[in-house]
């Protein structure tokens, strides 16, 4: 497999834990065809979906406010049929997510358990998916979606990756059962075709 080396050298953890190339870069937003770690996490099919609770990312429309907070984050995905779960372990019968945060002062921390305290001093980055073999798909920014073997792989501090991101580490995880995500999915597609509707009609 090709070696990704922007993101090696940001990603120090990356070559030892073990990566997968899984696609080509897409580009920043607004690029046509461009998405980030958190709608790739949440399986938009929506391509053009930069998810980010700002004003200029995609969010969706029912959580408000639209903040940088990992409550944010969790109100949002809680809204997707996730609950927060104790570990990344592979659960039989269940979709597996995991949050990255960076405390405040830019440096490895201990992660607290409660919530309220990740929420004050903790901002959120980046956000993998499980896959069923137990391994992680991230998307990485603008770069490639890559599938990781470890969490720790993404885990980091610094300027060094791309234009200065940082992931620091997995803070919380989400779990939601397999049958709601089908669910989930299924309204997700519809909502692009109505997208995509739309879309046509005004142009």
């Amino acid at each position: 497999m090709p070696r990704l080396l922007h993101l090696e050298r940001g990603f120090n953890k990356l070559v030892a834990a073990g990566y997968d190339k899984t696609s080509e870069a897409t580009g920043p937003s607004p690029t046509p065809g461009s998405y980030n770690c958190i709608a790739w996490a949440a399986n938009d099919p929506n391509k053009n979906h930069w998810w980010w609770p700002s004003l200029r990312g995609y969010w969706p429309f029912w959580i408000k406010p639209r903040e940088v907070t990992v409550l944010c984050f969790v109100r949002t995905f809680g809204s997707l049929g996730y609950q927060i779960c104790s570990s990344s372990r592979r659960e039989l019968g269940f979709e597996k997510l995991a949050l990255y945060a960076i405390h405040n002062s830019h440096s490895p921390q201990v992660v607290p358990t409660d919530i309220r305290e990740l929420n004050i001093h903790w901002e959120p980055t980046h956000m993998a998916r499980q896959l069923p073999d137990e391994t992680w798909t991230s998307k990485c920014g603008g770069s490639e979606d890559i599938t990781h073997y470890t969490l720790d792989a993404l885990e980091s501090y610094g300027l060094a990756y791309g234009s200065g991101d940082e992931y620091g580490c997995p803070v919380v995880f989400f779990r939601r059962f397999i049958l709601v995500s089908w669910a989930v999915r299924l309204v997700q597609f519809l909502l692009w075709g109505v997208e995509l509707a739309w879309e046509r009609w005004r142009s």
